[in-house]
């Protein structure tokens, strides 16, 4: 009778013929936590075939001799597919060393469409040129309208219309990352909603959602996300989303959200900002009603403390919202959290320090006229009349009366503005913060300044240090020359480009507070645990070929917030499902990534019950 080759004998066995790729003399940081170990490892098709001494011939050989081998990075909480299919290669992404993202998140993702498109900002560099606006645009808009501004502008046609249309329509394309997509909330409600979304859903409207997150659930969403800061799902109330979650604990899926901390971000002239915590706690009530995992986006502190506390303080409030977090576990609920590991975050950063003005800068039409413009006393009273009653988000006293603390000059003519905050500038020059930033502005139009410290660093380390935690960028990808010519004058965060190596870099190399085995296992195999992904984020044998090679003593971010749109330094190698797509720092241009599916590439499963 003939033998039957056990799987494991039978990749061994492949070991005579020739390997894809070897990669020769590595240090291996295999994603479990486990200490790195020399080694070589040796790759055909898409696999890791052997690990350890390696015979045989290679296509390729990589002489990783000095280097670190790893698991492609995870990024847990992506806004890349709301761009992927506009910047396919990824180079954001892939040149920082990520290999697989989580897409869908805050409540937005490509599809479902039906009659509308819901603005996902990335589109901001054309969109006042479609819809004009003075403070906050329209964010709903016919999709005939969108198909064609994106005809005209990329050449692209927009054809999917089903949660699934969109899947292999990004397959049929091409992608360089792994994409493990979630049905947004959002773009949901909008389709069900259309601009009539500033209310409760009805019967009839919760039913329709239900049916199309049913619909991506089956085409193999992970599950679904939610934005509850953002229009229009900042208007739904607890029962809708634990209805809609519901859903997708049918499938076995995953609920990541955006929890309600700062509300609807646009005019608020209430003077005091949501509790945060109660959050945290909704988010937690909703995993509780809809017998749902729960991922907590970029988490911070759910308790504000005025004026901003110092480090210790800070640190007690972080454990405080982790200690409410461990008591939900206790009840058996499945609930972890992603951190964005620097201390201001999102998709973008203002360049121009007239950004910070923007609808005014819109009004004049440049940043140059808005200068001009300052000079007159009665502009200055009506910009100010209309910050002090709450009329504009980005500088609002009545929400964040340390907003000035926090808006940094740097980049400026005057070399002693340089690193400085309005307020520090107010007080040296004894005036009130508006007049001071005004007088800046009206000086130097091309003075340069931008919101940091979000949260402070301390807040940071609690969550990045904590055993379950999860890092994440939150940002989209995109080439390295985007930008918002028009006020508010955006560039992409740095974060797009460098946020992984910042990680290593400031928490192993510099603080220590980690080890390179414990960070490297946050990027990798806890996101791909989480997600459930099978054979990723880890370097073993049979497992998916998602490597990054790179040198840890050069490994550093090199964007800055002047000038982020720079590619870090160190990654060397990054290898995607066993095809190179970076190669001696450089993009192969090659698209071997995956559309992944829950019900063929995780253990999600629905429910018995």
């Amino acid at each position: 009778m003939p033998t039957k080759l056990k799987l494991k004998d039978l990749f061994h066995s492949i070991a005579m013929s020739k390997y894809d790729i070897v990669v020769k003399n590595g240090t291996i940081v295999d994603g479990t936590g486990r200490k790195p170990f020399k080694g070589s490892i040796a790759i055909k098709e898409n696999r890791i075939i052997c690990i350890g001494e390696i015979k045989g011939d290679a296509e390729i050989v990589i002489d990783a001799r000095g280097l670190i081998v790893a698991p492609g990075f995870i990024d847990i909480h992506s806004h890349a597919d709301e761009t992927l299919w506009l910047y396919p290669h990824a180079p954001s992404l892939v040149l920082q060393g990520v290999t697989t993202i989580v897409g869908g998140n805050c409540g937005f993702s490509p599809a479902p469409l039906r009659k509308w498109w819901l603005l996902s900002f990335w589109e901001l560099d054309w969109w006042h040129e479609i819809r004009p606006f003075k403070y906050y645009p329209e964010i709903i808009i016919p999709l005939d309208d969108f198909i064609e501004e994106v005809r005209k502008r990329y050449g692209i046609e927009v054809t999917w219309r089903s949660f699934g249309d969109y899947l292999m329509w990004l397959e049929e394309k091409g992608i360089s990352v792994n994409y493990v997509p979630l049905v947004g909330h959002n773009t949901v409600r909008a389709q069900v909603m259309g601009p009539d979304y500033r209310r409760k859903a009805r019967e009839k409207e919760l039913y329709e959602m239900k049916m199309l997150i049913e619909e991506a659930m089956r085409a193999g969403a992970f599950g679904m996300s939610t934005g509850l800061d953002y229009e229009p799902g900042a208007y739904a109330d607890i029962e809708e989303i634990v209805e809609l979650a519901k859903v997708v604990s049918k499938y076995g899926g995953i609920y990541a959200t955006h929890w309600r901390r700062t509300g609807v971000r646009k005019e608020r002239p209430e003077l005091q900002p949501p509790e945060k915590i109660k959050g945290i706690l909704e988010a937690i009530e909703i995993g509780r009603r809809a017998k749902v995992a729960v991922q907590i986006s970029h988490i911070m502190s759910g308790y504000t403390i005025r004026p901003p506390p110092p480090p210790g303080l800070a640190s007690v409030a972080t454990r405080v919202t982790i200690k409410v977090l461990e008591e939900a576990r206790k009840e058996g609920l499945d609930i972890q959290f992603d951190v964005i590991p620097t201390t201001s975050g999102g998709v973008f950063t203002f360049s121009y320090l007239a950004g910070i003005l923007a609808p005014w800068a819109r009004e004049h039409g440049s940043r140059e006229a808005l200068a001009k413009a300052l000079r007159i006393p009665e502009v200055r009273q009506e910009i100010k009349e209309a910050i002090l009653r709450g009329k504009w988000w980005y500088i609002n006293p009545r929400h964040d009366p340390y907003w000035a603390d926090r808006l940094v000059i740097i980049d400026s003519k005057d070399e002693r503005w340089r690193g400085r905050s309005i307020a520090s500038i107010a007080k040296e020059l004894g005036k009130d913060s508006l007049d001071t930033l005004f007088d800046l502005i009206m000086d130097d139009p091309d003075i340069k300044g931008t919101y940091i410290n979000y949260v402070s660093e301390a807040e940071v380390m609690e969550f990045v240090k904590y055993k379950d935690s999860m890092i994440c960028s939150d940002t989209f990808t995109l080439d390295f020359k985007w930008e918002l010519k028009a006020p508010p004058y955006f560039l992409p965060h740095p974060n797009t480009y460098g946020v992984f190596p910042y990680f290593i870099r400031r928490y192993v190399k510099e603080l220590r507070l980690l080890s390179l085995e414990e960070a490297i296992m946050k990027i990798t195999s806890l996101p791909a645990k989480r997600m459930h992904l099978l054979e990723r984020g880890i370097v073993k044998e049979r497992a998916y070929a998602d490597i990054v090679i790179f040198d840890l003593e050069e490994l550093r971010d090199q964007g800055d917030l002047i000038e982020p749109r720079r590619k870090p330094r160190g990654i060397e190698y990054v290898l995607v499902n066993g095809v190179l797509v970076v190669k001696e720092g450089e993009l192969t241009g090659a698209r071997p990534g995956k559309v992944l599916r829950r019900d063929r590439d995780s253990d999600l499963r629905p429910s018995q019950a």
